[in-house]
Order: C-alpha cells, then sequence, then structure tokens
C-alpha cells in the first residue's frame, strides 16, 4: 500500500508507520471504499457511515483518512456531535460551531445552516473535499439534512452533499438524539436512520477490537463480549424489567467513590491522573450531588461565583423575579451559584474557541479572578494548554421566556451525564446507579468508557439495574 502514497513532505502531519499498522479490514475503507475509487478528488461524493463499537480504532482511522487529504493539499474538515469527540480529532470542532447550526434546529421544518454564499465559511465548505462527522448517531437527523441542503446551495451541485464526501462514524447501541419531553417513537424519528439521506449512505463496520488485537489480554476480550451483549440488549431481565449485571458491583457510595478517587486530597495536582477518571450518572441531581460532595475533599477555600439573571423582555420582568431566575438550572447551563477551588476540574459548557475550546472540553482550574477564571485543558489534542475562560451571556433555549444569565459557562467535572461522557475514553470510570438509566444506550456508554474491566467500578446496591435497548436503532 506504500507505493500508493504521494511522497511524504518534512513536517507532514502524515504518518507512514500509522497506515502500516492498518488491519485489512481499515486498509479497505483507506484503499477501495472512499479515496481510490475517485470520490474525493473528483467530487464524486459519496456518503459513508462507519459503525464502530468502543475499542475498535475508530478515532485512529478517522485522524489517518483526514491526514491522507490534507496531505494532497486537499481541504478535510473534522467535526463531532460533541465537544469531547472533537477534541479528539485533528482539527476538529462541534457540528454545531463548524456548520453554523440553528440552536431552534427541531422546531424548524427545514432548518438551514446560517452561512452566507460569499462569506469565508461558505468558499471553505466549496473547495472543501471530505468532511468527517463523528458521534453522529447522537445528532438530529435535521442538522445533517440541514447540512446537505447548504451543501448542495453552496457548491450549486444536487447531488447529496453537494459532491462533498461524507463519512458519518458512530455507533447505533450509544445514546441517540435528545428529544426533550420526546418518546420513544420521537427519538427514534429524530434518528439518522429515518433521514432520507440513509438511503444514500453505504454502511461499513469495524469489528476486530485492537485492545484485544494489540494486547492479546483475554480479560480484554471477555468485557468487549459483555459490552456487545449489553449494547445489543442479549441479556436476560427479569420480571421488573432489570437485568443482573455481568460486572463486579459495589454497595456503598463511600466506597465507590473511594475507588474512582483515591487519596483525592494528595493526587488532585497530577494532572493526568485526574483526567484519567470521573464518574459517571443518569441524570442532573446526581452528577451535581457527586460534585459538591469531592469539591468539599478538596484542600482549599471555595470561592462562590454568582451569576447576573435578567429577563430580556421588559414587559415580563414582574413575571419572573430576579429571584425565580436564579433557582432555575437549564440543561447545558452553569448554575446561578458557582462553587469552585483552585485544582477542581470542570468541564466547558459553550464553544468558547474551537477546535481548542470546546463544549465538553474538560480542564482544571490554575488561579480564579472576579470576571476571569485560568484553567488548563486536561485531554484531547490541547492536553496542557493554558487558557482563560471569561463570564459570557447565555440564553437557555428550551423554556417558554427567554432570559439571560452572565456566568462562567463552566461547571464541576469530578462527575458528569452518561451524555455528556460520549465519546470520551478514561482509565477509570465510576458508573453510578443508584438511580437507573432512562433511555436507549445510556447502560452501554457508561461501561464502555474505559477498555478494562478493572478501571470499571459500578454502584448498584442490587447488583441489578435497567437496560434500555431500542431494537429498531439496531437493525
Amino acid at each position: 500500500m506504500v507505493d500508493l502514497l504521494p511522497p511524504v513532505s518534512v513536517g507532514s502531519t502524515y504518518s507512514l508507520r500509522k497506515e502500516i499498522k492498518l488491519t485489512q479490514n481499515k486498509k479497505k475503507y483507506v484503499e477501495r471504499k472512499a479515496f481510490l475509487g475517485g470520490e474525493v478528488h473528483h467530487d464524486h461524493g459519496s456518503t459513508f457511515f462507519i459503525d464502530a463499537p468502543g475499542g475498535t480504532g475508530k478515532t485512529f482511522l478517522l485522524n489517518l483518512l483526514l491526514a491522507k487529504v490534507r496531505l494532497t493539499n486537499n481541504i478535510a474538515l473534522a467535526v463531532a456531535s460533541s465537544g469531547i469527540a472533537a477534541t479528539l480529532l485533528d482539527g476538529g470542532r462541534t457540528a454545531h460551531s463548524m456548520f453554523s447550526l440553528p440552536l431552534d434546529l427541531t422546531r424548524q421544518e427545514k432548518p438551514l445552516c446560517n452561512i452566507k454564499k460569499d462569506s469565508a465559511k461558505a468558499k471553505l465548505l466549496q473547495n472543501c473535499k471530505l468532511i468527517i462527522w463523528d458521534e453522529a448517531t447522537m445528532s438530529h437527523k435535521k442538522a445533517m439534512e440541514a447540512v446537505d441542503s447548504t451543501l448542495q446551495d453552496l457548491k450549486d451541485n444536487t447531488q447529496i452533499m453537494g459532491g462533498v464526501t461524507l463519512v458519518f462514524a458512530g455507533d447505533f447501541r450509544q445514546t441517540l438524539p435528545i428529544v426533550p419531553r420526546g418518546t420513544r417513537a420521537d427519538q427514534m424519528n429524530a434518528c439518522l436512520k429515518n433521514s432520507y439521506l440513509w438511503h444514500h449512505i453505504k454502511t461499513m463496520s469495524l469489528t476486530l477490537n485492537m485492545r484485544v488485537h494489540l494486547h492479546a489480554d483475554d480479560a480484554v476480550g471477555d468485557f468487549a463480549i459483555k459490552l456487545l451483549q449489553v449494547g445489543n440488549g442479549l441479556l436476560d431481565k427479569d420480571s421488573y424489567n432489570q437485568i443482573q449485571l455481568p460486572f463486579t458491583t459495589i454497595q456503598t457510595e463511600e466506597e465507590f467513590i473511594m475507588r474512582v478517587f483515591p487519596d483525592l486530597h494528595n493526587l488532585h495536582t497530577d494532572i493526568n491522573w485526574l483526567s484519567s477518571r470521573a464518574i459517571l450518572a443518569a441524570k442532573n441531581e446526581s452528577v451535581n450531588e457527586i460534585n459538591s460532595r469531592l469539591l468539599n475533599r478538596l484542600p482549599g477555600e471555595i470561592i462562590l461565583y454568582n451569576s447576573v439573571d435578567t429577563i430580556c423582555s421588559q414587559d415580563e420582568v414582574t413575571n419572573y423575579p430576579t429571584e425565580f431566575l436564579n433557582s432555575l438550572e437549564p440543561p447545558g447551563t452553569p448554575p446561578h451559584s458557582l462553587f469552585l477551588k483552585l485544582g477542581a476540574p470542570i468541564m466547558l459548557l459553550r464553544n468558547l474557541d474551537p477546535p481548542k475550546l470546546c463544549n465538553g472540553t474538560r480542564l482544571t482550574i490554575k488561579n480564579m479572578m472576579p470576571h476571569v477564571l485560568e484553567a488548563t485543558i486536561m485531554s484531547g489534542k490541547y492536553a496542557g494548554v493554558h487558557c482563560f475562560i471569561p463570564r459570557i451571556p447565555m440564553r437557555p433555549q428550551e423554556l417558554p421566556f427567554e432570559f439571560e444569565r452572565l456566568q462562567f459557562p463552566v461547571k464541576l467535572s469530578f462527575a458528569m451525564t452518561i451524555n455528556k461522557s460520549q465519546g470520551q475514553s478514561l482509565k477509570v470510570v465510576g458508573l453510578n446507579l443508584s438511580k437507573p438509566v432512562f433511555s436507549h444506550g445510556q447502560l452501554y456508554v457508561g461501561l464502555s468508557r474505559v477498555g478494562h474491566p478493572d478501571g470499571l467500578f459500578i454502584l448498584a446496591p442490587d447488583k441489578k439495574t435497567k437496560n434500555i435497548v431500542y431494537s429498531e436503532a439496531l437493525r
């Protein structure tokens, strides 16, 4: 395969060693399926979906595809549905940031990207040869359809995606698009498989678990098999619709926390140690409780930052007093009262400076000032980079009225929701199932954040839990 490549220039991000390491399964995608067939270089755009369970080397493959196109001085864009997944791709950004997708996507009948035809972003998309979209399974189908309509318009090309080769990647065993107050049918309707685009997509699968292949660890192999049984919904359920967990569980919350964050008081200054672990829970209520508990275990003084909340319409000021606005904590919005300490891990809730500072980026606090936080990025392509986070105005969308909150766009991240963790790989994970999962794929996502069973600790007092799997999503 090496002789098919153009000469590698000094300083190129492309690595021949990476391509040589590809398994035959992945070589097929790089060679015949996507590139040597001419789709990328001659605007004969095809759309692909790579079905990749955890540990099959998806991120490695996607970065190689990006490098292969960029090596020939062509433009390849990397986007992901979550900020965490975006930080793992070379030059990755969230899909909302890259394509200027509307925030009220689900409310529009036929949404379009907010990109003017004479803008710099439009020229970038017009000249683009390849787009990679990771964690596509958790994006609403209208996001992909909006990109399709926009690319056709920008390139004056009625082919799917305007003739641009687009590679979706993900795993339908994981969480599906979030539909506020939606039913199972609503979630399935929002899924990529129910879009008109799906009929034009060529599906491929990565099946070889690279952790097992590279390390020849039987324990990892057994773990991967059990994960797929959970993800495919193959484990037997009792009369209460619960499964017996095929993993070791912990009975008490104190032991659970100590297994994930042992000696937190002394080890929290080690960024590598801190970035490699987290506690996951299904609901924000459990996450907030654990974060507060662990913050109190860190040394140092707690600093309180209160937000400034204002109603946007002057006609409604008397209907929504400030005290009421302060009590609200809509999803994806920082709390009115934000408690922080030096050394505490935080998560960004907005795109501030993509691809470096994306929604979902984890950082640790280095300095706290009245209007600015100094922090260090803990993981991803920009790990170790220092940055400053200002207070910014934020307007929550899922409310019957508009209000603005001026606050730091962060929250503590000792613990995070299962949905927020999707796309992230960790060495140590605590999965809190004291309150069971409530949506498709959540249990599978929580369990598959680690590659080895020794790094997984599950709080499940009865050693049983719910496992919600929508069979129609896996067909």
